[in-house]
């Protein structure tokens, strides 16, 4: 795939709800390849809802958005579901075949992969989410932890190797080893990244820039270490310090 200079461009981007409750307010922001980014806010500041526009599963009442340079149109909706994997943080919401190793085949089968690249592929996302295929390829999903099915969850999108991963609230329901297990995996992987999580110690660790959105609106954008220890700026946007930066004498 050619190179881009901006893996992922949002501009002015509107969108209202059918009962004409604005969800989206004019979202302006890009991310560069290679990037990590956290995007912050309260419950209801819009942030299910722009993840949801970022490979055309909503289409906006207004503005732009761009995956690989190209518009995120009917013309080029195959190519931004490839581009842009969107991992959801109900994992049951992407999980529905049989089998582990059907449901990380079941994309790129679709898209006309078979026979041993198939099960390769299959083979190297398990692997690489550190699900061993020997115990996971024939395991029934609903019969995993919460921590397992995210990671088949992510095993799914990344098996349609995406440029670009966009999470939503990755690290919620994990166990403490589950959760930190998450983050060593996240900050291996090499795609572009979009986080939407309330775990700002984690968006502290993995995130290199953050987002804060509220009602819909980009209220603060910078350098992680730098948005995520004002306390001020959090407070007032219904957030709170990291726990790791609260006892912090200065915060």
């Amino acid at each position: 795939m050619a190179i881009v200079s901006e893996a992922l461009t949002v501009e002015e981007l509107y969108y209202n709800y059918p009962d004409g409750t604005a969800a989206l307010r004019g979202l302006s922001f890009k991310l560069m390849p290679g990037e990590s980014v956290a995007l912050a806010g309260p419950n209801g500041s819009g942030k299910s809802t722009l993840l949801l526009h970022l490979n055309g599963l909503l289409r906006p009442s207004r503005g732009r958005i761009a995956v690989g340079g190209k518009p995120l149109d009917a013309a080029h909706q195959a190519f931004a579901r490839r581009y842009v994997g969107l991992v959801f943080q109900n994992p049951e919401d992407q999980l529905f075949m049989p089998t582990v190793g059907e449901d990380v085949a079941f994309g790129p089968q679709n898209l006309g992969l078979a026979g041993e690249k198939l099960r390769e592929r299959v083979r190297s996302v398990l692997d690489q989410v550190g699900l061993e295929p020997a115990r996971f390829l024939e395991r029934q999903s609903f019969n995993l932890s919460i921590g397992e099915k995210k990671r088949v969850a992510l095993a799914g999108v990344l098996a349609m190797e995406p440029e670009v991963l966009v999470l939503d609230e990755p690290s919620a329901g994990l166990d403490p080893r589950s959760r930190r297990r998450l983050i060593r995996l996240l900050k291996d992987l090499p795609q572009t990244q979009l986080v939407a999580t309330h775990d700002l110690d984690l968006a502290l660790e993995i995130c290199s820039r953050t987002l804060i959105v509220e009602q819909g609106r980009l209220v603060a954008e910078g350098p992680s270490e730098q948005i995520l220890s004002d306390r001020v700026l959090l407070e007032t946007h219904g957030l709170e310090l990291p726990l790791c930066l609260m006892g912090r004498p200065d915060r």
